[in-house]
């Protein structure tokens, strides 16, 4: 090899040297940082919180290392100047929290560190973003009430619940005639209400406020065929004459009697009129029960007979027909079973109607 080569190589290999020698120094400084991690998640008022977590870059106790900057907005917790930084994989790393409003996207961190063996670093900036979809506030819980309302022949049915078993609301329900009921029914339960016509001609109307504000005023509209014909009571038994307009619905009437289980079942169609004869079949007296059903209601009442030896009541020569609905100004006791009430109502065919509650709403 001649002296030239052997000039250049040595040279060569100098420089490789130094070059390694470079490198090596150049990692062992970069190595030195603090190693920074940072979760969000939001809070129930629409916020976020960001949990920032410090610990050194090595696990080596011999080269502690500790906090000599800190670049964030407001933190609170552990993260400060001064911190000694925990070693790598410790269980107990420094914690900071950072609380932004729901209009900052993100949030940033830079931590400087300085470690005994004189190595500095000035640290990377570490961003966390607000979690995925935003955060909004979280809806407060609220009452949920509901309620329907529904005229029938003879008055308005009021149904009422809460649907939240942790917040109940209160129903304040006030006829135009009768008395105000205020009611909180419990989760679960359900308030069932009847407030019946009075005088047909005055109407009715009912108010219904949830937690003392008007939600609605309803008013008693007749719906369907209120009209079934007459009942003649004569010497020889009851004689019912049932009729349905032709504008009507096909209407079931059911009978039974106080000395009979056996029903008699009539079905009139629209625009007809059958006749039902219940005859005392000895007895010296007996009471009528009957169960009216229509597509949408169910009526139930009943109908007592004497016989004409009786003083009370006292029998005309001929029959003579009961009052007819809606417009003879008799009155009715309706029975309404779900109510366990008697209420006092006007202009209905038969003397006692018990009202149940209807099939179905609509």
């Amino acid at each position: 090899m001649n002296r030239t080569l052997k000039r250049v190589l040595g040279l060569t290999g100098s420089v490789m040297l130094g070059v390694a020698g470079a490198v090596t120094f150049a990692s062992a400084a970069q190595a030195h940082h603090v190693e920074l991690e940072g979760t969000a998640v939001c809070a129930e008022d629409g916020s976020w919180t960001v949990t920032w977590e410090a610990t050194d870059w090595t696990d080596d106790p011999d080269n502690r290392g500790w906090i000599t900057a800190v670049d964030s907005g407001d933190l609170e917790g552990e993260i400060v100047v001064g911190a000694e930084l925990p070693l790598l994989g410790s269980d107990t790393p420094l914690v900071a929290t950072e609380t932004l409003s729901s209009d900052f996207a993100s949030a940033s961190l830079q931590i400087a560190g300085e470690w005994e063996n004189g190595n500095k670093d000035q640290g990377k900036l570490v961003t966390v973003y607000q979690p995925e979809g935003g955060c909004e506030p979280e809806e407060e819980p609220q009452p949920e009430p509901n309620f329907s309302v529904w005229s029938d022949c003879f008055g308005l049915n009021v149904v009422a619940e809460n649907l939240n078993e942790e917040l109940l609301s209160e129903f304040t329900i006030t006829p135009s005639a009768g008395d105000e009921v205020v009611v909180t029914p419990a989760f679960g339960e359900e308030y069932y209400g009847y407030f019946a016509v009075e005088d047909p001609e005055a109407g009715l109307s009912v108010d219904i406020a949830i937690d003392g504000e008007l939600v609605e005023t309803y008013t008693w509209e007749q719906t369907g065929n209120c009209d079934w014909g007459v009942v003649y009571d004569t010497c020889d038994g009851l004689e019912f004459e049932l009729t349905i307009p032709a504008d009507g619905e096909e209407t079931t009437f059911t009978f039974t009697t106080s000395y009979s289980d056996e029903p008699i079942v009539v079905v009139v169609a629209p625009g007809t009129t059958e006749t039902v004869t219940i005859a005392p079949e000895g007895n010296e007296g007996f009471t009528a029960y009957y169960t009216i059903t229509t597509p949408k209601d169910e009526y139930e009442g009943e109908m007592p007979w004497v016989p004409c030896d009786e003083e009370s009541p006292a029998p005309s020569e001929t029959p003579s027909a009961a009052p007819q609905l809606p417009t003879t100004g008799s009155s009715l006791t309706i029975m309404i079973s779900s109510a366990a009430a008697l209420i006092l109502a006007a202009g209905v065919i038969f003397m006692v109607m018990r009202r149940r509650r209807a099939a179905q709403d609509w």
